[in-house]
């Protein structure tokens, strides 16, 4: 179980992610960035038609999230689409690879210019979830 809570910002998209577990984090931060996308877009049956690997190695959970969800960013430009699926195969503090699979978008509703670092911060709290602040630069 997880929850995204939408956070005040000037310019930007600021959230603030919690989950149970690290896996459902990584989940959360990338269903949170298709909703901002393309909302509503995976709400419906995906008949996913791009694939994709994504591997990715960091210095930390922190770095690793947001490096991640920056190649599904990129991802999604190259392939103007809109990824619905994610199944993580792997993931540590420091080395994430996952199977993504999405559809092709006619447009985006926001255009996400880049997951940032500021603020970004993962651990764990005194229960035991995971959570981080999370800002998209629009």
């Amino acid at each position: 179980m997880y929850t995204i809570e939408h956070l005040s910002h000037t310019a930007d998209i600021r959230l603030h992610l919690k989950a149970d577990s690290r896996e459902e984090l990584f989940q959360a931060g990338f269903e949170a960035m298709n909703q901002i996308i393309k909302p509503d877009a995976c709400r419906k049956p995906c008949p996913c038609i791009i694939n994709q690997m994504v591997t990715v190695s960091s210095m930390d959970d922190t770095t690793l999230l947001i490096d991640f969800l920056s190649d599904v960013l990129t991802l999604a430009h190259e392939h103007k689409a809109v990824f619905c699926e994610l199944t993580i195969l792997e993931l540590n503090p420091t080395h994430l690879q996952a199977h993504i699979a999405g559809r092709p978008a006619n447009g985006f509703e926001e255009d996400i210019k880049a997951v940032t670092y500021h603020e970004a911060n993962v651990q764990q709290n005194n229960q035991g979830q995971w959570e981080t602040p999370l800002i998209f630069d629009i």
